[in-house]
């Protein structure tokens, strides 16, 4: 794991996240439990789960990041679409199993339920998932990795320390490809190859109202979780 503080200054800068911390079920410390974030990120700021804040990560992080708790819900939420994605580090079992259930009764589900409407990325922590070794009840085990396959897909995606870089990297790749490409003529068509990329920004494909859309491409969304907006 990556020390969040030996990030490059002059690395550049291209995305803004929101970093969501939940007390996981493990007890963990701060610094046990956040994620470092690569250079290709800029520096994040921060919501805190209640029971995180209870448990004194508050002060643990205020002095460094910019800390956002449960009494900041609502003018958190105003300037949620100022964030590139929301990362979910450290993830707990009850606001995985909220998100699933669609439930906004906790700070982080807000949050959570709020940035999906957005359709931007958002980057669930992989290691809140329990093992095959783990003591927690089988049935229970079960349950919360059913919840998690509702949730992944489209704009919902796992992550580690390992993988961060590249799903960050493959995101920018395929807004900066959408953004150069040009319609020409009246209509066009998309492919698969468009619902590929979209699937790589974890956003919906956005495409012009008279577009043509290939049952390929249907075909390719609908197992991908890919959003299709025409308009």
């Amino acid at each position: 794991m990556i020390n969040m503080n030996s990030v490059q200054e002059h690395a550049p800068v291209v995305l803004t996240p929101l970093l969501l911390c939940c007390l996981p079920e493990t007890d963990q410390q701060p610094y046990q439990a956040l994620t470092s974030l690569p250079p290709i990120f800029s520096r994040p700021e921060i919501a805190l789960s209640h029971s995180a804040q209870q448990r004194g990560w508050l002060r643990h992080l205020a002095g460094d990041y910019p800390v956002y708790c449960q009494p900041d819900c609502e003018r958190l939420v105003l300037k949620l679409k100022t964030y590139d994605l929301l990362i979910v580090n450290p993830l707990s079992l009850n606001t995985l199993a909220k998100f699933a259930l669609g439930l906004r009764d906790s700070f982080p589900a807000e949050l959570l339920w709020q940035f999906s409407q957005l359709g931007r990325p958002i980057l669930l922590a992989e290691d809140a998932l329990p093992e095959d070794s783990t003591a927690m009840n089988p049935h229970l085990v079960r349950i919360y990795r059913q919840h998690w396959q509702t949730v992944t897909g489209g704009s919902v995606s796992g992550f580690n320390s390992e993988n961060l870089a590249e799903k960050a990297a493959r995101m920018i790749r395929a807004r900066s490809a959408a953004k150069g490409q040009q319609i020409v003529g009246a209509r066009i068509f998309i492919t698969r190859d468009d619902v590929i990329a979209a699937s790589d920004s974890l956003e919906p494909l956005r495409v012009p109202f008279n577009a043509v859309i290939t049952d390929i491409a249907r075909e390719e969304a609908a197992a991908r979780g890919v959003v299709i907006v025409q308009g």
